[in-house]
């Protein structure tokens, strides 16, 4: 899965942990979760911001390219597994609760969009 590390802004990330975010990559906008943290299965230390993009395709990307992370949802501390295989596995039910979250998202506007354009809800 394709993902993005960035460097820590104090005063601009939140509490460690998972998070349900979306991230703008130049005029673009993906779904996307972000951990924020030390990454305690790998071992040693490393602090990182990685966001893994949900469909991600590729693109064309330049050091001029902006980068831009909002925060929706918090989803869990991060957590030191026993193994890579346990990570992965917690890492897709993370995706699939994100993948949910944004499905609610686009249905609830769309539920507001067509009572705002005068038809009755279901």
């Amino acid at each position: 899965m394709p993902t993005i590390n960035l460097s820590r802004y104090e005063e601009l990330a939140p509490k460690d942990g998972v998070y349900i975010t979306q991230t703008r990559v130049g005029d673009e906008c993906f779904d996307s979760v972000t951990n924020i943290g030390n990454r305690p299965t790998f071992g040693a230390e490393s602090f990182a911001i990685e966001t893994h993009l949900l469909d991600f395709h590729p693109l064309e990307l330049t050091p001029e390219t902006e980068i831009e992370l909002a925060f929706l949802s918090r989803l869990r501390d991060e957590i030191k597994f026993a193994s890579i295989e346990q990570l992965r596995e917690q890492i897709g039910r993370d995706i699939g609760k994100a993948r949910h979250y944004f499905g609610l998202m686009r249905q609830k506007s769309l539920t507001r969009q067509k009572v705002g354009a005068g038809e009755a809800r279901p």
